[in-house]
C-alpha cells in the first residue's frame, strides 16, 4: 500500500492541471490550526483498489467560536476511517444522500454532511427538513467555513470549506463516498441547476409549513436541467473525469451520488449517529402527509 501522506501539521503545496475548465489545483492541506482543540491528524494511503483516509476530524484551518450562542457544542477529536474506491462507476440512477451517511470527506479528514436533522415543528416525520444555509444566512451556528459541530464534537461542512480554498481556480478538496472527486472554487465558477419552487407550500394536498417556497426547507427546491451547468447531483466533467462541485447556492454540497457510496461513510460506522445537528433531537409521532421531495 502506498502512503500518500501522514501528518499532524503537514503542508502540501498546490499543483495544477490544464483542462477545458482551466487549471485545477490541489487544495493545500494546512492553513492554520484552530485554537483550544486537538491537533489535526490525517493520513491518506492508496493501493490499486482504494484510498483510505483516517483522521481525527479536527479542521486544519481557523474556525468559528464553538460553543456559541447558536451552537452549544465544542470541537473534539473523532476516529474516522473512510474507504474510497479508486475505480468509481456510475450507478443506473442517482442515489439520494440520507441523513445516516456523510456525502464525502475533505482532504483534511473533515466530513461533508449536506443535510440537517432539524425539521418543521421539530418533527422528523413531517417530511420538511430545515436547511443549514437559508437565503445566504448561516443557521445553526454555521461558521465562515460553512461548518459547525454536532453534539458529539464532530466538526463537519455544510458547504464550501472556505479555509481550504487559497485560489480563485477550481480546486480538488475531497472525495465523495462513491469515489468521485469533489471540487470547489472561491468564485463559484459552476452554477447549480436547482431553483426555488414557485407558489405556496400549502397549495398542495399535504401538510406544509405556511408561506411561499423561500429556501427554508430542502423541499423548497427543485432541479431544472436548463438552469445550470451542473447535473442534478451537482456534477460535471473535470480533467476528463466526472466530479462533484460545491456551490455557493443550493444544494451547496450535493444531495445525491451518481455512484454507489461506500458503507464506511455511514455515520453509525464512524461512531456518529444521524441525530440532531446542533440542537436537541426532534420528537416523533406526527404522521402527516409528506411534501414532494426535491427531484434528485
Amino acid at each position: 500500500m502506498k502512503k500518500i501522506f501522514i501528518f499532524a501539521t503537514l503542508f502540501i503545496s498546490a499543483s495544477s492541471a490544464a483542462s477545458a475548465h482551466g487549471n485545477h489545483n490541489e487544495a493545500p492541506i494546512i492553513k492554520a490550526i484552530p485554537a483550544a482543540v486537538s491537533m489535526p491528524k490525517v493520513s491518506i494511503t492508496k493501493n490499486a483498489d482504494e484510498i483510505i483516509i483516517k483522521s481525527n476530524g479536527v479542521p486544519n484551518h481557523k474556525t468559528g467560536q464553538f460553543p456559541s450562542r447558536n451552537n452549544p457544542n465544542s470541537i473534539s477529536a473523532q476516529d474516522y476511517t473512510f474507504k474510497i474506491t479508486t475505480k468509481p462507476q456510475k450507478a443506473p440512477r442517482p442515489i439520494a444522500v440520507e441523513n445516516r451517511m456523510d456525502f464525502g470527506v475533505a482532504l483534511n479528514g473533515v466530513p461533508f454532511d449536506p443535510g440537517t436533522a432539524e425539521y418543521w415543528k421539530r418533527d422528523r416525520n413531517s417530511g420538511w427538513v430545515e436547511e443549514g444555509i437559508i437565503n445566504g444566512q448561516k443557521m445553526l451556528g454555521i461558521d465562515e467555513n460553512n461548518a459547525h459541530v454536532q453534539p458529539n464534537g464532530a466538526y463537519h461542512y455544510h458547504g464550501k470549506p472556505m479555509g481550504m480554498l487559497t485560489t480563485n481556480d477550481v480546486m480538488h478538496v475531497g472525495y465523495a463516498a462513491d469515489g468521485f472527486k469533489i471540487y470547489a472554487s472561491t468564485l463559484d465558477k459552476h452554477k447549480s441547476g436547482y431553483r426555488l419552487r414557485t407558489g405556496l407550500r400549502s397549495a398542495g394536498t399535504y401538510d406544509a409549513p405556511p408561506g411561499r417556497y423561500d429556501g427554508t426547507y430542502t423541499q423548497d427546491f427543485d432541479y431544472f436541467s436548463d438552469s445550470g451547468a451542473l447535473d442534478r447531483c451537482n456534477g460535471t466533467e473535470i480533467n476528463g473525469e466526472y466530479a462533484y462541485i460545491l456551490t455557493e447556492t443550493f444544494p451547496f454540497v450535493p444531495r445525491c451520488w451518481v455512484g454507489t457510496p461506500d458503507p464506511s461513510f455511514k455515520k453509525e460506522m464512524i461512531g456518529r449517529g444521524p441525530g440532531s445537528d446542533g440542537r436537541r433531537p426532534p420528537p416523533h409521532g406526527r404522521d402527516g402527509r409528506r411534501p414532494p421531495p426535491p427531484r434528485f
